[in-house]
């Protein structure tokens, strides 16, 4: 089995059609099918069901799928090892991250990783901390930065780096905002709308927990993966809402961020760097070094 025939393999599973398969691949159709039949033969097993309709995958082809992308992964990484190597400084990193992190992480780090790797060139990807997570199992990014603590484990190293209290989030004419407080218990918003967030993010649950040990059930509405647009929603009278702190001094919304009188709550979420470690190039252990020391907390 060849390399091409491991990409040919992959384009058209993911695709399941033979001329997008060829385009992505830059190629004919004809000789895309002709390698993907030799392919079968070498395998002795179709890999795929063909009718005049549509290409589908078949229990072998189920079966090999998440191998070749592991061995295309492994032959990536070989090959970026002996880049690195022949190259010196020079290299690429992408980065996958969650939109908090461009307000706080992104700004002190970015600069001081490229000032030590000025030869490193960056891309930088925006995704909510489920797709980062997505991203870097599947190698289309070298390091995260997400939220924390996720929905499920992960088999992915997570380093917390910054930890911060949740806040409330209410509208600036509301009674709360009106009453001069500047700390609140969750409780009290108890019978109003809470914006949510997606199942597949840690913060929706985190904003369960904190229901739950203020003593109720939240009505939860307008799930959302922004925590910038949870915060809009807000502004527009949609219900209240529960934010990680920092968005508090990065935001010019008319609303009013209140703090909680919740015990031990001031490590409720982090950002963490996340990357994996069969995948820890020399560039990503660079980038986690520079992140560790600028950021990590203590303890």
């Amino acid at each position: 089995m060849e390399l091409r025939q491991i990409h040919q393999f992959l384009a058209l599973a993911e695709t399941l059609n033979f001329r997008e398969a060829a385009e992505r691949l830059h190629m004919s159709q004809p000789p895309l099918s002709v390698s993907i039949r030799k392919l079968e033969e070498e395998i002795g097993l179709p890999l795929f069901e063909r009718t005049t309709r549509q290409v589908a995958l078949t229990e072998a082809g189920e079966a090999v799928l998440p191998e070749l992308r592991k061995a295309l992964l492994h032959l990536q990484q070989a090959r970026r090892y002996a880049l690195e190597a022949g190259a010196g400084e020079r290299g690429q990193l992408t980065l996958g991250s969650v939109g908090s992190a461009t307000l706080s992480l992104i700004p002190q780090l970015i600069p001081e990783f490229r000032r030590r790797y000025p030869g490193i060139a960056l891309e930088l990807r925006e995704l909510p901390s489920s797709g980062v997570l997505e991203l870097v199992e599947n190698g289309g990014a070298d390091v995260g930065l997400v939220r924390f603590p996720l929905p499920q484990p992960t088999a992915l190293k997570l380093i917390p780096l910054v930890w911060e209290p949740m806040m409330l989030v209410v509208p600036q004419d509301s009674p709360l905002a009106l009453s001069g407080r500047s700390r609140v218990h969750l409780a009290e918003v108890a019978d109003q709308p809470l914006i949510d967030y997606p199942h597949t993010e840690g913060l929706h649950y985190v904003l369960l927990q904190l229901c739950q040990a203020a003593g109720f059930v939240p009505q939860l509405v307008h799930s959302t993966t922004q925590v910038q647009a949870a915060i809009s929603l807000v502004a527009c009278g949609l219900g209240v809402a529960l934010v990680p702190a920092l968005h508090a001094r990065n935001s010019s919304a008319p609303v009013c961020f209140l703090d909680l009188e919740t015990p031990h709550q001031e490590r409720t979420v982090a950002l963490a760097l996340v990357y994996n470690p069969d995948n820890e190039s020399r560039v990503v252990r660079q980038f986690r070094d520079v992140a560790v020391e600028l950021l990590a907390a203590e303890g």
